[in-house]
């Protein structure tokens, strides 16, 4: 990450800066003609684009840019937004929130139309519910649209020629690994393996897992089976093997809903739930309604606040792993978008729009915590981002000809614990 740090530092001093450099277009009839960064783009044909170089930086429009979150509030939804605030005068960008659901693909197109009608110019949205019907909107509204926090599979496997193909989507940039980029799974042993390290008197020897349902998070599936191939090949040469307990079907699913307390019963042994769903949660308070927060531990994704009074050594120690994906990670879809307003591209711009695999920030000891809350996604303060609105505004082509798209997918999807402030 310090080597991609460079290059982009590198890439800043080359690019040549006015003063008032900034965002987007706010009226219908600037949308995706003005700006002249490193290409300016033909919005007219289908998909892809008939760009010029330009070595000139060029401020940007006023606009609106809405974003479509899976929840209303919470600790990551809450500093999502304080990052998103902290950035609107340097980018001129005014952001509008909505909320999306998990289940209704009508009442998702229904909040997108109420965006589109309210004058956005762009669309950032959390959930890949009924995309081929809210693409055929953003067309017909002349509206870009990009995803985070979701890897868009349904569209990916199902829709890819009217999603990831249509010029108004510039791509999303996934929470955590693409179904075919997982390594969440390592990550998980990886975690496991250092706590039994640091506790050799009493480590870890049976455990079971929890994942939400295929369908919506193919990659946590993908995730559980990496997890039992490394278990599996650690028990070849281990003098302590462990034991996995398979996935049931009927506890260990969660239908986004919290954990049943069946679960315990089904697996009477465990010593440690590895839930790759979010645990905190749907896992955690069903362990203490259940009375077993004491006695088993919890790896999971997801930070809700609150988890620090029992992670590590303190309290009852329940949680021994949580694991993020960095709110400024939105800036992959934000950057494109602004990109797309201002009528530019990247010059190594891919034609067709892509998903990215995002890193996460794992904390698995104290000192990991310790970081972690200096982290904007637990202070909610923007001056503990990772990237500041001007390192955000030197990321596009039309304020920094010098900026490329390998450096904007390369810097998003390295936001690790080590790179916190």
């Amino acid at each position: 990450m310090k080597k991609v740090i460079k290059k982009f530092a590198a890439i800043l001093l080359a690019g040549v800066m006015t003063v008032s450099m900034a965002a987007c277009g706010s009226s219908e009839s600037n949308k995706g003609t003005g700006g002249t960064g490193t290409q300016t783009e033909n919005t007219t044909g289908t998909g892809t684009s008939d760009a010029a170089e330009n070595t000139k930086s060029v401020e940007g429009k006023d606009c609106t840019i809405g974003v479509a979150f899976y929840q209303d509030t919470g600790l990551a939804v809450d500093a999502t937004k304080a990052y998103l605030e902290s950035m609107s005068d340097t980018l001129k960008v005014t952001f509008k929130y909505t909320v999306l659901t998990q289940t209704d693909e009508a009442a998702n197109l229904t909040k997108i139309q109420e965006l589109i009608s309210s004058g956005v110019d762009g669309i950032i949205c959390t959930m890949d519910l009924g995309m081929t019907s809210i693409i055929q909107e953003c067309e017909a509204a002349n509206v870009y649209i990009g995803g985070y926090l979701c890897d868009y599979n349904t569209s990916y496997t199902s829709a890819f020629d009217q999603v990831f193909k249509s010029k108004y989507f510039v791509g999303t940039a996934s929470d955590g690994q693409n179904p075919d980029d997982v390594t969440i799974g390592t990550t998980m042993f990886n975690s496991l393996v250092e706590y039994n390290k640091r506790n050799t008197e009493a480590p870890i020897t049976h455990v079971s897992m929890a994942v939400f349902p295929v369908w919506a998070f193919p990659s946590q599936q993908a995730g559980a089976d990496q997890f039992v191939a490394a278990v599996e090949e650690y028990n070849k040469t281990a003098e302590t093997p462990i034991t996995v307990d398979p996935l049931d079907e009927e506890t260990d699913v969660l239908a986004f809903s919290p954990m049943n307390t069946t679960y315990f019963s089904k697996h009477a042994d465990t010593q440690a739930i590895i839930s790759f769903a979010a645990g905190s949660a749907f896992v955690y308070p069903t362990m203490v309604q259940a009375g077993v927060d004491k006695d088993i531990k919890l790896f999971t994704t997801g930070f809700d606040g609150g988890e620090e009074a029992n992670f590590g050594t303190a309290g009852t120690g329940t949680y021994q792993q949580n694991m993020v994906t960095a709110v400024e990670s939105i800036n992959y879809p934000l950057v494109l978008l602004l990109n797309k307003i201002n009528g530019v591209t990247f010059s190594d711009q891919p034609e067709v729009a892509e998903r990215i695999s995002s890193s996460q920030i794992v904390i698995n000891s104290d000192e990991d915590l310790a970081k972690f809350q200096k982290s904007v996604y637990y202070t909610k303060a923007a001056t503990d981002a990772i990237y500041s609105p001007e390192d955000v505004l030197n990321m596009t082509a039309y304020a920094n000809p010098s900026a490329t798209y390998a450096n904007l997918r390369d810097m998003l999807a390295a936001l690790t614990i080590d790179d916190i402030k």
